[in-house]
């Protein structure tokens, strides 16, 4: 078996892995659509730099536009090949594809230029392997185990050279005037919106208070500003009476902007509103 086969495989049983946990809502039975929507979700939280590399290669973004936008109003069949590839063992050859297909199940070592210039390709399915090579201070054991994706190195540091490395960090922190407690102990009590969702903040940091507010961990956590277009599913099921979207105007533009939950707008504090058939007809299907 290749490289390339090899990392196929590997991308298919950690999938099946997956499937069933964080993101199941979009992996479990992955629709084309679902695919779409995990991307933008994949894409809005991460900061890996490779991975922003592979949205980019496979996207091609316009730099100057929102590009979660771009995602969304990507066509939804270019994901339909992702589909039958996790369901359907159809094949997949181009890279950008497989290695998007990596992210959105976690699948590691990526992209394939990484994995292909690693040993993890190597590991053959009937070997179990272990090497165990000691140093003065160091303990390295590698497994090469059936599974790829269980791949791993593991590195155990003698006591004395753990406790030594303590000591240095807390000496060099306390040099450079940082505190313990603040370092491990952030003060986090307040929220404040930016761009597109909210942050923690220290309010006895701020200077200006205006838009923060105290902690609320469900905002913080799951309320966010979306982009939408005409292939946003905007009803769970097609039920105009269950909406998955809301909106309001934005106080200094006008222009509508759309939000993942009901509540207050973040910066002029109105109610959010349902969305409806009227106003994607009127707002959003005429602004492709």
């Amino acid at each position: 078996m290749n490289a390339l086969d090899t990392y196929k495989k590997g991308v298919k049983n950690k999938y099946e892995e997956e499937k069933s946990k964080e993101y199941s809502d979009y992996l479990l039975n992955p629709s084309p659509a679902k695919l779409k929507r995990l991307c933008a979700l994949m894409f809005e939280h991460t900061t890996v730099h490779s991975d922003l590399a592979i949205f980019k290669k496979f996207f091609n973004f316009n730099e100057s536009e929102d590009k979660i936008r771009q995602i969304m109003c990507f066509d939804t069949d270019k994901f339909r090949p992702f589909q039958n590839f996790l369901l359907k063992n159809t094949d997949i050859s181009q890279t950008e594809s497989l290695d998007l297909i990596a992210v959105l199940v976690g699948f590691e070592p990526r992209p394939y230029r990484k994995f292909r210039n690693t040993d993890g390709y190597e590991i053959i399915s009937n070997v179990r392997e272990i090497e165990l090579t000691t140093d003065k201070n160091v303990e390295s054991i590698r497994v090469k185990p059936k599974n790829i994706s269980d791949f791993a190195t593991v590195k155990k540091w003698s006591l004395k050279k753990k406790l030594l490395i303590g000591f240095l960090s807390v000496l060099i922190l306390a040099s450079l005037g940082f505190s313990l407690k603040s370092i491990c102990f952030p003060t986090k009590n307040g929220i404040v919106w930016t761009k597109d969702h909210f942050v923690a903040v220290d309010l006895a940091d701020l200077e200006n208070i205006d838009n923060a507010q105290p902690m609320n961990q469900s905002l913080l956590d799951d309320f966010k500003k979306i982009a939408v277009c005409d292939t946003t599913t905007f009803f769970k099921n097609g039920d105009k009476n269950q909406p998955l979207i809301w909106y309001g105007k934005d106080p200094s533009t006008g222009e509508y902007e759309y939000f993942n939950q009901p509540g207050l707008h973040p910066v002029s504090g109105r109610t959010l509103k349902k969305i409806t058939p009227y106003i994607i007809d009127k707002y959003i299907r005429t602004n492709k």
